[in-house]
C-alpha cells in the first residue's frame, strides 16, 4: 500500500512498470487483483489516499514523471 497526499491541482499517475510485456493483457495485468484507492483522511486543503495495486503499476506522483 502506498499513502499520498494529494492538494487541489495535484495529480496520480498509475501505469503498467517498465518490466510488463507489451504484449500482455487487461485480465493478465489485472489477476492478482484491481487497483484501490481510498481516501484516508481530509485536513488543511489536502487529502491522503492509500493506494492498493498489483506489484506490476507504477503509481507516481504527477510533479516526479520525468516524460513531462
Amino acid at each position: 500500500m502506498l499513502v499520498l497526499e494529494r492538494k487541489s491541482g495535484q495529480s496520480v499517475l498509475i501505469y503498467p512498470n517498465e518490466n510488463i510485456d507489451p504484449s500482455m493483457t487487461v485480465e493478465e495485468l489485472f489477476a492478482s487483483g484491481p487497483i484501490r484507492v481510498s481516501v484516508k483522511c481530509r485536513e488543511h486543503g489536502a487529502i491522503k489516499l492509500a493506494i492498493h495495486a498489483p506489484t506490476d503499476i507504477k503509481i507516481l506522483r504527477d510533479e516526479l514523471n520525468k516524460s513531462a
